[in-house]
């Protein structure tokens, strides 16, 4: 299928967890790498569940490095099948300056058509991050906004394009274990070889929770709600996405 023919998923949210439980996460933490979902549209309501596994060193106070390997299927239609299927891998390395924290990101995302069959294209992702966490004092509230920027290469020339990204996550605590999250999020991509050049402009609202089960193994699920305006009619669509994971994650 052509790019034309299979527009690119972008799915938000869900968190890819492994986080340090006294503090919120990277709003990086609920994006996902894009998922085909078949030819045509997106369908109006799509699963994407998850599984990641990382290993982070910490170099010292302020900086550390982790990598991690996140498998993920789109499920649509009635009963649920596998409109397609894929995996990440990375590797981050970030810095804290206070309460202001940046990172890089170089990851590969190979995917398929239906269960790891019919090989589709190979994504290369570099990304720059920088937020700011904003803790209530005296309240169980926080707010993390972020702002990211990203440039995908792919072996599918008409799937290259770049993003930025502001994200609004707020976090209520709950206890020590469970976080209540809220998390709009707003991207501007430019795909320079798709039939035309094509500008989109994504936006996602998200609720969920996160728990940690224990050190280093966390679950989460979230409800999005998305929207994709874009000057190519064929790939603009409105969806709702259910985005359950599970997360390991070892320390070194």
């Amino acid at each position: 299928m052509t790019g034309q023919a299979r527009p690119r998923s972008c799915a938000i949210l869900a968190a890819v967890l492994g986080c340090v439980a006294a503090l919120p996460a990277a709003a990086a933490e609920f994006d996902f790498p894009d998922i085909d979902t078949g030819p045509g549209r997106p369908p109006n309501f799509i699963v994407i569940p998850g599984i990641r596994f990382a290993a982070r060193r910490q170099i010292d106070a302020e900086t550390s490095v982790e990598a991690y390997v996140l498998t993920q299927l789109g499920l649509a239609g009635r009963p649920f099948v596998v409109g397609a299927s894929g995996f990440s891998g990375g590797i981050s390395l970030s810095r804290s300056f206070g309460d202001l924290s940046w990172s890089g990101t170089l990851e590969a995302t190979p995917s398929w058509d239906g269960l790891f069959h019919g090989y589709s294209a190979t994504g290369y992702e570099l990304q720059s991050q920088i937020s700011r966490t904003f803790a209530l004092d005296g309240t169980p509230w926080s707010v993390a906004p972020r702002l990211l920027v990203a440039y995908r290469f792919s072996t599918d020339s008409q799937k290259e394009r770049s993003k930025v990204q502001i994200a609004l996550p707020v976090f209520y605590r709950v206890d020590r274990q469970l976080d209540l999250v809220f998390v709009p999020r707003i991207d501007q991509r430019h795909v320079p070889h798709w039939a035309s050049t094509r500008n989109d402009v994504v936006a996602n609202v998200a609720i969920g929770a996160r728990y940690e089960i224990r050190r280093g193994v966390q679950v989460s699920a979230f409800l999005a709600y998305e929207n994709r305006w874009s000057s190519a009619p064929e790939v603009r669509y409105s969806r709702w996405l259910i985005v359950p994971q599970l997360s390991f994650r070892a320390d070194f």
